[in-house]
């Protein structure tokens, strides 16, 4: 435990000798047209559905690093008492579900409510970057960019050689999203050739399969993500 506070305090030192520290914020628009409202209502019960399975990812995690700490203290006492040595440790000092925390998970679900939100339903994600911590050290900030829904409700449907939005993306994302079709697809600021293997979900993202990879590799994309090769 003593450990963990010198470390947790070394990187305090680390991050106010670095500056400022941010986290983005953001503030939703809902859609103004009926079905775009009830397709945040099904987007807000996927991320519901997702929290849930963090929640009890975690739990899991920590059930196994405490019966994995009970079983380790177990054979240092055996170990010790066979030795004749004295028994200095608890079982607390074999337990490490602390590391079992569930933060990526559920930034994972945000992302994809915010996916879900902004780039199928019609409505607006508006970004902020905001101070949270050494804001002292603070340099003025450039002023958010909203970003606009690649399918806003009501828009026409662009042609394939429709040009792309500022953040790469395709306001003909929803026309791509065929069975079969040839698309490129973003991924970590990279585009790879992949392969439409359905139609859109019901949560609005679109099954594809990367054409130099795996099926394990398989995912389901914000349309935003996709456009024309």
């Amino acid at each position: 435990m003593l450990r963990l506070l010198t470390l947790c305090l070394a990187v305090m030192a680390l991050l106010s000798a670095c500056g400022p520290v941010y986290e983005t914020q953001y503030s939703l628009v809902p859609p103004s047209s009926a079905d775009g409202r009830l397709c945040v209502n099904q987007c807000q019960q996927n991320r519901n559905y997702c929290r849930q399975n963090c929640g009890m990812s975690q739990q899991s995690c920590v059930n196994e690093a405490r019966s994995r700490a009970l079983y380790e203290y177990q054979a240092y006492v055996s170990r010790q008492q066979a030795e004749k040595k004295p028994v200095k440790k608890s079982v607390s000092d074999f337990d490490r579900s602390y590391s079992c925390g569930n933060s990526s998970c559920e930034a994972r679900c945000e992302s994809d409510y915010r996916d879900c939100f902004g780039g199928s339903c019609g409505g607006q994600v508006i970004p902020k970057r905001v101070c949270t911590a050494f804001c002292d050290q603070e340099k003025p900030a450039p002023a958010a960019v909203p970003m606009q829904s690649p399918m806003p409700s009501g828009a026409a449907t662009a042609p394939m050689g429709a040009a792309p939005m500022s953040n790469g993306g395709y306001a003909a994302g929803a026309s791509l999203c065929q069975p079969g079709m040839r698309v490129s697809v973003e991924w970590k600021g990279d585009w790879y050739p992949a392969t439409v293997k359905g139609n859109p979900r019901q949560d609005g993202r679109c099954p594809v399969h990367y054409d130099d990879f795996g099926s394990e590799d398989d995912e389901s994309v914000s349309l935003r993500r996709i456009r024309p090769r």
